[in-house]
């Protein structure tokens, strides 16, 4: 009732206070290489949206540096993102040093800084040490969806040890989780090494998993598909828990969409270039200064390829989307979500359908 009543101002304005993808609430953490950053939750769990270990500007971090050290503003660590999720997600707080031993060097000769984007969600944890075994459950508040777990050991102080000396066993096994747990309404966990294997020797270790809780009404969920603009659904299903899986494809590569439960609905897709990091790596300034270049077709393009699909490959080219802007290095960004079984139309959802709560991914496939 109170979402055919109110207008779409009014409704926008609602969902925007629990919103999950405002950028107010995403918290920054810049440093000098040599230096450590420093992410922290005072309520809520750690998750990294975005991270590069390089140089992009002339001027952060320049101070009595000379210009050869600051010139190469196209430098980028392309695992930066993940070298960060797989230490930080899912804590209270992390430390991270800016330096070549831990993100490898993307650019010799340059002096580099670590930037890292983040936001602190509110998810349940489960610790469970090496040995022993739990259960994590959602009763009747829906079902599981896994945001991050490892097994090893990220700090001295979780199922402590007196012969514990290291505390950077990373050995993540967040698409496991997501594979045993996703979609479940409990789901058993074991912390051992013949589950998982051995990632550290000698080291006392403990698996941790962060998980959240959600299952949206079905039939608000069919009416907004039918009758919201995408940006309005993206800020309804942030404030229900379920989030838009992301993948991104530079062009001349593909993106890849898959659900391990239901089939794919897309919800926001754009084959153009909204930024100048995005696969940038290599390229010269004028290919990746139009930041006003978008496809509108491009929704239409994916959903049509992919709606109602167990997985798909869309290739990120002229001759698939058109060319929204000649001369730009463009990319392909898409969101989607994972839909249970039933009649999926392009732009319906059956009453019989509903969404599955998968956690934000993001990938990327870059060209050079």
């Amino acid at each position: 009732m109170m979402v055919q009543k109110l207008s779409g101002i009014t409704l926008l304005l609602l969902l925007c206070q629990h919103a999950c993808f405002l950028s107010a609430s995403h918290k920054k953490s810049l440093i000098c290489e040599g230096g450590s950053a420093y992410l922290s939750c005072d309520s809520g769990y750690i998750h990294v949206l975005n991270a590069n270990y390089g140089r992009t500007d002339r001027r952060t971090c320049s101070t009595g540096r000379p210009p050869a050290q600051l010139s190469n503003v196209h430098c980028f660590e392309e695992t930066s993102l993940r070298t960060m999720t797989v230490r930080c997600n899912g804590r209270k707080s992390c430390s991270v040093s800016a330096v070549n031993s831990v993100f490898s060097d993307p650019c010799p000769w340059t002096y580099k800084f670590l930037q890292v984007s983040y936001e602190c969600r509110p998810l349940k944890q489960s610790i469970t040490c090496e040995g022993t075994k739990s259960v994590i459950s959602c009763g009747k508040k829906g079902v599981i969806a896994v945001h991050h777990a490892n097994y090893g050991r990220r700090d001295l102080g979780t199922c402590p040890d007196n012969f514990v000396t290291r505390s950077d066993c990373y050995f993540t096994q967040t698409s496991s989780m997501r594979s045993r747990c996703n979609g479940k309404r409990t789901c058993d966990l074991d912390a051992s090494n013949s589950v998982f294997s051995d990632p550290c020797r000698h080291v006392y270790k403990y698996l941790e998993v962060t998980y959240s809780c959600s299952f949206p009404s079905v039939h608000t969920f069919n009416m907004l598909v039918q009758k919201l603009s995408c940006i309005i659904l993206l800020l309804f299903l942030c404030q229900h828990g379920v989030e838009a899986k992301r993948t991104v494809a530079c062009e001349g590569k593909s993106v890849g969409l898959s659900c391990a439960f239901g089939l794919i609905k897309v919800i926001k897709a754009n084959y153009g270039r909204t930024d100048r990091t995005t696969c940038a790596s290599g390229k010269p300034a004028h290919q990746t200064s139009n930041m006003q270049c978008f496809r509108g077709t491009s929704l239409r393009t994916m959903s049509t390829r992919c709606d109602g699909r167990k997985s798909c490959s869309v290739p990120a080219v002229n001759s698939v989307f058109s060319d929204p802007c000649v001369g730009t290095h463009k990319y392909l960004d898409v969101y989607y979500v994972c839909v249970n079984k039933g009649a999926l139309r392009r732009n319906q959802i059956s009453a019989s359908d509903s969404v599955h709560s998968d956690p934000v991914t993001v990938s990327i496939s870059t060209g050079k």
